[in-house]
């Protein structure tokens, strides 16, 4: 039977284990004990658990990392290309890989970032002052409202990058390709508003850009047409409008008046604040039933014509599930200061 080491010696042995020593190395300090009784002492005291290695030690100081994970939070550091530069002014050379692999294991991961309208310094005040005023307003307030805009849709879609599949390389096939005619914009404007009753009458302006005669034509045939349809008063509705050119111009404000809007309410509306207008989330759903068709259109016509066939297939309950968004976002304003939201 082998005689047992005594305790002190063993607790010497478990903190060298402890502190990741290797065997050989402990038998140095331990000529009379052989490998195998330290493995089984290894064993005794760790169990089957492999013992850690130490690896190679770590370049930045925890302050280091404490500095970088605050700053990556606050955004005061752009992603691994900004650690990369932090390291580099400390004296630290680092690969973008190791940076990645390293915020990674902190838990850190890519986001896209979220595309928000821009906002000069002297609108914000202008829109945090507008959303204070209107915070007070409810849900049935804001279903006396219609929401309007125009957007602008492609002949040959959007202007991201298209991708195919493909297992071997070969000569390109026609879908491998995206068509493009040089110095040609094609695409329409189409104008819409959205209310508590359904969507309005819409309007495709196939050519040209949307001018004060234009949107004379548009309020003249979609909005009037609107009112009618769903038999609003004119003195308790709320027509809402961004503060484009075209519809902040005399010709616009005479073709107001003249029809019996009232231009405080009309004008009421701070720049820059696609935001808060509910609309630009039905443009987005349009678009992307737009995007489902198995083919482009190839001709304006056929544009137009899928354009109003997916406008009409919106529902009241669609235009409510936006238009009742509309506290949210008068907060979400506030909140902000008046710089842009998520919305």
């Amino acid at each position: 039977m082998t005689r047992p080491i005594p305790l002190e010696v063993q607790e010497s042995i478990k903190a060298l284990f402890s502190q990741s020593w290797s065997l050989r190395a402990i038998q140095k300090n331990f000529l009379d004990l052989s490998l195998s009784v330290l493995s089984r002492y290894r064993k005794k005291f760790f169990g089957n658990s492999k013992q850690a290695k130490p690896g190679r030690r770590s370049l930045m100081t925890t302050q280091d990392m404490n500095y970088i994970e605050r700053n990556l939070r606050n955004g005061n550091l752009d992603g691994p290309k900004g650690v990369q530069c932090y390291l580099t002014y400390i004296g630290i050379q680092m690969s973008m890989r190791n940076i990645r692999y390293i915020l990674k294991r902190k838990g850190f991961k890519p986001k896209r970032k979220v595309k928000t309208n821009f906002v000069r310094a002297e609108n914000r005040a202008k829109r945090l002052a507008w959303a204070k005023r209107h915070r007070h307003l409810t849900t049935d307030d804001w279903r006396k409202w219609g929401f309007s805009d125009e957007t602008r849709i492609n002949m040959w879609g959007s202007d991201g990058k298209a991708f195919y599949w493909t297992d071997r390389p070969t000569e390109l096939l026609p879908h491998q390709t995206e068509a493009q005619v040089q110095g040609d914009g094609s695409g329409v404007v189409f104008w819409g508003m959205i209310t508590a009753e359904g969507f309005s009458y819409g309007s495709t302006i196939t050519e040209g850009t949307v001018n004060s005669e234009v949107y004379a034509k548009i309020l003249e045939l979609s909005l009037q047409d609107t009112m009618a349809y769903y038999g609003f008063d004119k003195k308790t509705f709320r027509f809402q409008q961004d503060n484009a050119r075209p519809h902040t111009s005399g010709a616009t404000k005479r073709w107001f008046r003249h029809h019996g809007y009232s231009l405080d309410t009309v004008l009421d509306w701070p720049a820059q604040s696609p935001d808060l207008n509910p609309i630009e989330h039905v443009w987005h759903q349009l678009k992307l039933c737009l995007n489902k068709y198995p083919t482009r259109a190839t001709t304006i016509s056929e544009l137009e014509e899928r354009i109003e066939r997916e406008w009409y297939k919106f529902t009241k309950e669609d235009c409510l599930k936006y238009i009742d968004s509309m506290p949210l976002r008068i907060n979400a304003v506030i909140r902000s200061r008046g710089d842009p939201t998520r919305y």
